[in-house]
């Protein structure tokens, strides 16, 4: 599955890059083995195990990947790189007792930034390809053969998507998003929004049994065709501003809450919920909590209107706000009432302005759900922070986050409960980006 870029005359290999990468100097590209050597010969971590690591992969053939890698790893000025390094060394091998089918006994995050480098320049303090390769991985994990195809393409397709919105962002004037910390660029590759914290028919923790098929892998990954779509429609409409805020309300405001009072309250909302039916791609699935922003998105623009739950808005506006770079996560709040769960689920942004995440003023503040919480303000909360897959052992492992006392799992952090208040305080003046890596990838 390594892309092509290298021919042999004989013997001899000789290594081709597509173009020059200024920073490599290649010059005449040595063996693969040279590179590994000179990752071990600087005798610390996370070089060492780096090296350990790449030699496991079972198609790393290409030198001119390898020698990409290494020079990214040594000559690196930005401290995120070898913090990247050292989250996917940390997390990027599954663990076997996980599934219930065999999955590779090597690093697939670090196997997706090899399949990056086959194909693409990594430039210096390449984050974004680091966040491509950690954000990925866990297709290479879990998916089948066609899904392991797709996805490497799918990696390639999304690093130039993100790179050429970053040029894009530069040109209107607004922050590039190659500028932002690494969970925010980790945030913008992760692909699937909330299929691993909810969603059906394809809830990701539904596939420990058997392989993601790639109906599945294309139901709940956004494409690339539907971003420029998005990207298309957000500047069309006026809906797009260099303010982050300003733009996350546009599309807030015109999806949920034109009409005021409760989410789903819109001219352009016909909020699902229950046990209707609704055809996609020709099957007949629930008409909510499907995480599918492809077709959400291609259902407004043939009729004018999108519908589902929460959950589905908090799909599209996900996929709209990445169409522009904007980062974005889902979180969610949970309120145990009368024995029960009630669940709210939006999207978290973050603010370059601020370098914080943050959340639309109607969602932060829970009007969303008045019937439920204005007169009840001695209800506790729990706040869920939806958490992309970088460390992949145990991150499906057990996600019942329903009941109050109990969660295991990687899948999303869950907070201590807060008042509405005080959860509400938080919301609008917005989590640190600091704290959010913290929740993200370390929690």
């Amino acid at each position: 599955m390594t892309p092509a870029a290298t021919t042999v005359t004989g013997s001899q290999t000789i290594v081709v890059p597509v173009r020059q990468t200024e920073w490599i100097q290649v010059g005449q590209v040595k063996p693969i083995n040279y590179y590994l050597s000179l990752l071990e010969a600087n005798g610390t971590q996370p070089y060492v195990q780096l090296a350990k690591e790449l030699r496991k992969l079972p198609d790393l053939t290409n030198a001119t990947a390898v020698a990409k890698i290494t020079y990214l790893a040594l000559n690196a000025t930005n401290p995120e790189v070898k913090e990247a390094f050292e989250l996917m060394i940390k997390g990027g091998t599954p663990y076997p007792g996980d599934f219930k089918y065999p999955v590779p006994d090597y690093n697939t995050e670090l196997q997706v930034l090899y399949w990056l480098a086959c194909q693409n320049e990594l430039k210096k303090d390449d984050t974004l390809a680091l966040a491509m390769a950690m954000s990925n991985g866990l297709w290479a994990t879990m998916g089948d053969d066609q899904v392991r195809e797709v996805a490497m393409h799918d990696a390639t397709d999304m690093l130039v998507f993100l790179r050429e919105t970053s040029e894009w962002q530069k040109g209107k004037g607004a922050t590039e998003l190659e500028s932002y910390p690494l969970e925010g660029k980790i945030c913008l590759a992760w692909r699937a929004n909330y299929a691993a914290m909810s969603g059906r028919p394809h809830h990701l923790p539904s596939f420990k049994t058997s392989k993601i098929s790639r109906w599945a892998y294309e139901w709940i990954t956004v494409n690339r065709d539907s971003l420029l779509k998005m990207r298309n429609e957000i500047v069309q409409r006026g809906w797009y501003s260099t303010d982050t805020n300003t733009l996350i309300a546009n599309l807030e405001y015109f999806f949920y809450f034109n009409r005021g009072g409760k989410a789903g309250g819109s001219t352009h909302w016909v909020y699902k919920g229950g046990d209707e039916t609704a055809v996609v791609d020709n099957r007949t699935v629930v008409n909510h909590d499907m995480s599918n922003a492809d077709f959400v998105f291609k259902f407004f623009l043939e009729n004018g209107y999108a519908f589902g739950d929460c959950g589905d808005e908090t799909a599209l506006v996900d996929a709209l706000a990445k169409s522009v770079g904007v980062a974005t996560n889902p979180v969610s709040y949970g309120v145990w009432y009368d024995n029960r769960m009630t669940r709210h689920v939006w999207v978290s942004y973050y603010d370059p302005a601020s370098r914080n995440w943050r959340s639309y003023e109607r969602q932060a503040s829970m009007k969303a759900y008045p019937s439920y919480l204005d007169d009840k303000g001695y209800l506790k909360v729990r706040f869920f922070v939806n958490k992309p897959p970088v460390i992949e052992p145990q991150y499906l492992s057990d996600t019942n986050y329903a009941e109050p006392a109990v969660y295991v799992g990687r899948t999303v952090f869950r907070t201590d409960e807060y008042t509405i208040e005080e959860l509400c305080a938080l919301l609008l003046r917005g989590v640190a980006t600091t704290q959010m890596k913290q929740w993200l990838l370390y929690s």
